[in-house]
């Protein structure tokens, strides 16, 4: 039975002073001390840090051993001469991605356990997990609402400051939170608790489960984010 595509997305904040291979040689210990199904450990040829050369970015793409699972990553170029912005277009990134009825894959267990052992080894300040093209289309019916965002210059639209899409599962670390919420991981777990599957602290934030079902309607979809956003006090 086929099912849906699920994309995991982390964001980390690229620095200057980190170098891309030394931010590579720590996520590939990190991805490999994983168990399955996105665990790195017998992977049999792990690739090299990407150089960016003449770019603003590079990347590396890798093959998971559990079949249907494909890994992304990127890096920002760190040169001094490029001038980060506080948005979440200058983060270093990571993708995984498989399909919600995967056979080799239980798409609850990921949402319970292993997305965030990902988040924790990549050590990401924000992780979504993307489900099929839900994500395009609800920002396409709140078209009015995501323009007004657009508008002010200071918002990074599901960045680095600010919360307007929920997806299925989620990590927002202490700084997002209080950039984005106006308060911290444990008033979102006060918040929260007893009416979601799963939300628990995780690093120095939160990671919630908003919905684990791996035939997740688009209705449902909106529905969550219908009933929990005003919760959140998000618009």
């Amino acid at each position: 039975m086929s099912g849906k595509e699920v994309d995991l997305f982390l964001h980390y904040k690229a620095r200057h002073g980190e170098s891309v291979e030394t931010r590579h040689k720590e996520i590939i210990a990190a991805m490999r001390s994983l168990s399955a199904p996105f665990g790195w450990g017998e992977v049999s040829k792990l690739p090299p840090a990407p150089d960016c050369g003449e770019d603003l970015g590079a990347g590396f793409h890798i093959t998971l051993n559990v079949p249907g699972i494909e890994s992304y990553g990127t890096y920002v170029y760190r040169g001094e001469t490029y001038k980060y912005r506080d948005e979440s277009t200058f983060d270093d990134k990571l993708s995984i991605s498989f399909d919600s009825r995967n056979k080799f894959v239980d798409y609850r267990l990921v949402l319970e356990t292993h997305f965030p052992a990902v988040i924790g080894a990549f050590h990401a300040y924000l992780a979504k997990a993307f489900f099929d093209d839900y994500f395009v289309r609800y920002e396409d019916l709140n078209q009015g609402a995501v323009d007004r965002l657009r508008k002010t210059q200071t918002v990074d639209i599901n960045g680095r400051n600010n919360i307007f899409t929920l997806h299925p599962a989620q990590y927002w670390d202490a700084e997002l939170c209080g950039k984005a919420l106006g308060y911290g991981p444990d008033e979102v777990i006060r918040r929260l608790e007893g009416n979601v599957p799963l939300v628990r602290p995780l690093m120095n934030g939160v990671y919630t489960v908003f919905n684990d079902d791996p035939d997740l309607s688009f209705e449902d979809f909106c529905a969550f984010n219908d009933r929990f956003k005003p919760v959140l006090g998000l618009e």
